[in-house]
């Protein structure tokens, strides 16, 4: 599919994005540098940043790339710090930031992955918003876009602390978008279904094992992680480009009267 870029789309906006190195966050990135935004990114894979850094200034040179744990609220404010520091301004957030964990059921999760799925996929949200929020309000108002998972919209056996994060950080997106309607900011979140990433190559690559060590020893796959519901009616994955279109509609004033919105970007999945 071809993206129809739409030219100054974010002109003068400042947009922070997180997870940015690759996946939906560097396709959300490119995309809004040719729309105009200057952007200021993050992730903590190192060499992916230096390469997805390259990529967008040739493209912009309004382009500034942290890489850091945001897991630890210090860098959260130190990003938030930056994009002022560099730009005089946030605009829009994009907290794009999670991880899948390791799957598991709750009697077999151990509590130290659900903490770190937790601290990733919900509290670089809270951090985030907590430093950007006060700037938006300064300027007058604002956009984040939290992305969430159809995982925040329905349940997937054996992925427990993925699905309680999700759902988690949906609850967030509903409860900030109340908070700060009256300062102009909307908050909405995006909630894909499978799609071809870094992070769904991981699974899969996770899911063959599973199956490959059951097979050895003469027994099925833990049915709770392997089966189920995995297709969309549309019986294909979703690209970055698709998710990331609908991340900068709602980022955008296109949807200037959409707030506390989660918009499933499935195939359908959620529709069955």
């Amino acid at each position: 599919m071809t993206q129809n870029v739409i030219k100054d789309r974010f002109k003068d906006q400042v947009m922070i994005i997180t997870g940015a190195a690759g996946g939906i966050g560097k396709a959300a990135a490119i995309r809004a540098a040719k729309e105009g935004a200057k952007l200021v990114l993050a992730d903590q894979k190192e060499e992916m940043s230096h390469e997805t850094l390259a990529e967008i200034k040739k493209i912009t040179p309004n382009v500034e790339f942290m890489v850091a744990d945001l897991t630890q609220e210090e860098n959260c404010k130190k990003l938030v710090d930056l994009a002022v520091d560099t730009f005089g301004k946030i605009d829009i957030l994009v907290n794009n930031a999670g991880i899948t964990g390791t799957p598991a059921p709750v009697d077999q999760m151990p509590t130290s992955m659900f903490k770190k799925v937790i601290e990733t996929n919900i509290f670089i949200a809270f951090y985030m918003s907590h430093y950007a929020i006060p700037v938006m309000k300064n300027n007058g108002g604002g956009s984040v876009v939290n992305v969430a998972s159809v995982a925040g919209l329905t349940g997937f056996p054996g992925h427990s602390a993925y699905v309680t994060s999700k759902h988690g950080l949906n609850g967030l997106t509903r409860n900030m978008a109340l908070d700060f309607a009256s300062d102009n900011i909307r908050v909405n979140s995006v909630n894909p279904g499978t799609t071809a990433t870094p992070m769904y190559d991981e699974a899969l690559e996770f899911l063959k094992n599973k199956r490959e060590k059951a097979a050895q020893n003469g027994a099925k796959a833990d049915e709770s992680i392997v089966s189920g519901k995995t297709t969309s009616p549309q019986k294909r994955v979703a690209t970055a480009d698709e998710v990331s279109d609908v991340i900068l509609f709602l980022a955008s004033d296109e949807a200037s009267n959409m707030t506390g919105v989660f918009v499933p970007v499935d195939g359908g999945f959620t529709a069955f």
